[in-house]
């Protein structure tokens, strides 16, 4: 599992590049908190996670990746498809077809990545967890 998590989040870090890039091509900032959110939760926190689940402290990493996952989802859900801005891909800024093609398309391979991710390590978490309960031997009475 360890595996698989580590190649999302690697793959998560392209994407979200991808979609910095697409935020450049069609000049759409984002606020000072907005940008701290993504570097940290979005773009630092999984790889942080990804890194904690090679160590002793897999459980650790595990609720990192499960956490910084569900941000970064709800964050790029209600930026992308709810809040009405330049960031929502039915009010962008103009630009080339090509632009705007790259920023839905982008967005929403970015939500749906982050969806298997934070799925992905629920499931792992919740395993990890039934793993150690099935350690543990019961009392006898």
């Amino acid at each position: 599992m360890r595996v698989a998590l580590s190649v999302l989040g690697a793959f998560h870090l392209v994407v979200a590049v991808w979609h910095g890039n697409a935020h450049g091509d069609l000049g759409v900032g984002l606020s000072a908190a907005q940008n701290l959110f993504v570097y940290v939760v979005i773009v630092l926190a999984p790889v942080v996670a990804v890194c904690l689940l090679w160590t002793r402290y897999e459980r650790q990493g595990l609720w990192l990746f499960l956490i910084a996952f569900v941000g970064a989802l709800l964050f790029g859900a209600y930026y992308h498809y709810v809040c009405v801005s330049p960031d929502n891909i039915h009010h962008l800024p103009p630009g080339s077809a090509e632009a705007h093609e790259r920023f839905v398309l982008s967005a929403a391979v970015l939500a749906v990545v982050e969806l298997t991710a934070a799925v992905c390590g629920a499931i792992a978490l919740a395993r990890r967890g039934d793993a150690s309960a099935a350690r543990v031997t019961p009392t006898r009475r």
